[in-house]
């Protein structure tokens, strides 16, 4: 690998997108740091601003920039045949298809062929395939999905997974040569930035998130409703205080954790204010955790703002929504016990009985000892 180019992502608006492009190229510069890595975007002044002091050449994606990542329109599959569009990738040795969770059903069950087409493209003109740090499926419930994904997948020269769950279930369709379990991206942003010793200041860190309460609740009213009364519930239980933690902000209302919990904090009693504490700004994936070294536990609906707390050394409680969560809660923990169901943060008997009896922990030095290079040779 000499140029890599990577793809898939609308934004580090998402700091869990933005911890993938930094920790991709922290992997691949400890590899051989003359790998250039290149990193096309549809959102450029913003991740020009997002990504300094990353060491990636940022590039916009200008020639698809009528579509939104996450639908892509089917024009797209014919523009990737025209000659300028060939010309570009042929800059690229490699190209890593860096999209996370985009090789899934949506929450419908359909599916999007746009993304994994444009890296089929890519191969047949010549440049290595990664499909990296993902999670993949469950496709059973759309059989056009599963049938799909099952050829595509075979096609890739490497899968990279960063989740239990993907790793078996692609090994259930029968995709087993070309996959790899590896440590998530993000482990390897910042990793000076660790807590060494427990705070006694009894913080809880909470990040909710309005995508997954469209998932679970259906309409963001009633999800607010029931969590700020579970909020209210966990302060006066285990009186302690809450640091709200925003993992994206983006310009949709739907999925900025932001603007979602100024609404939750808006609407809790003026009692409970000296209690909670927002983080109204955008300090970014770094910069959040700094926040979060302040905390004893974080809980996450974010299944990145989790990772975030535990490769700081602080222990966290996944909101779960999605198998990437629930994959991810065994990888890092060894155990699905971390884990619950979004609507179990309404249980406060639960999650105290959790956090009271954590016995749950990760051995950071040894998941950063992991080697890529045997992985991407």
């Amino acid at each position: 690998m000499k140029k890599v180019l990577l793809i898939g992502i609308g934004g580090v608006y998402n700091y869990g997108c933005e911890a993938i492009v930094r920790g991709t190229v922290n992997i691949l510069k400890t590899i051989d740091n003359r790998i250039e890595v290149y990193y096309a975007s549809y959102n450029y002044e913003d991740d020009i601003k997002r990504l300094n002091g990353c060491d990636v050449k940022i590039i916009r994606a200008s020639k698809f920039k009528r579509w939104s990542i996450r639908n892509i329109l089917k024009k797209l599959c014919t523009y990737i045949d025209y000659i300028p569009f060939v010309d570009w990738i042929k800059e690229y040795d490699t190209v890593f298809s860096i999209g996370g969770d985009m090789y899934t059903l949506s929450s419908d069950n359909d599916f999007n062929k746009s993304l994994p087409l444009l890296c089929e493209k890519c191969k047949k003109n010549g440049l290595r395939y990664v499909l990296w740090g993902a999670s993949v499926g469950k496709f059973e419930k759309n059989p056009k999905a599963l049938k799909f994904f099952r050829k595509h997948l075979s096609k890739v020269d490497s899968i990279i997974v960063r989740e239990t769950h993907t790793f078996d279930y692609l090994y259930k369709i029968g995709i087993s040569r070309n996959v790899v379990l590896a440590p998530d991206p993000a482990f390897f942003v910042a990793p000076k930035l660790c807590v060494h010793t427990k705070s006694i200041y009894n913080v809880i860190g909470l990040n909710l998130s309005p995508l997954s309460a469209l998932y679970e609740y259906g309409n963001l009213s009633d999800a607010i409703e029931k969590q700020v009364k579970a909020i209210m519930q966990l302060i006066d239980v285990r009186k302690c205080t809450i640091l709200l933690l925003p993992h994206v902000i983006s310009a949709d209302y739907n999925d900025n954790d932001l603007t979602y919990m100024r609404d939750i904090y808006s609407r809790l009693p003026r009692s409970y204010h000296s209690a909670v504490e927002l983080i109204d700004s955008d300090p970014g994936f770094i910069g959040l955790k700094h926040f979060i070294m302040r905390c004893d536990f974080v809980i996450a609906a974010r299944m990145h703002c989790a990772v975030n707390a535990v490769s700081t050394g602080v222990p966290a409680l996944f909101l779960a929504y999605s198998e990437k969560a629930k994959g991810m809660a065994e990888y890092v923990y060894g155990s699905n016990e971390p884990v619950i169901p979004l609507m179990d943060f309404e249980n406060t008997s639960k999650i105290s009985y959790l956090l009271d009896n954590w016995k749950y922990s990760l051995n950071l030095s040894s998941l950063r000892a992991f080697n890529f290079k045997n992985v991407l040779k």
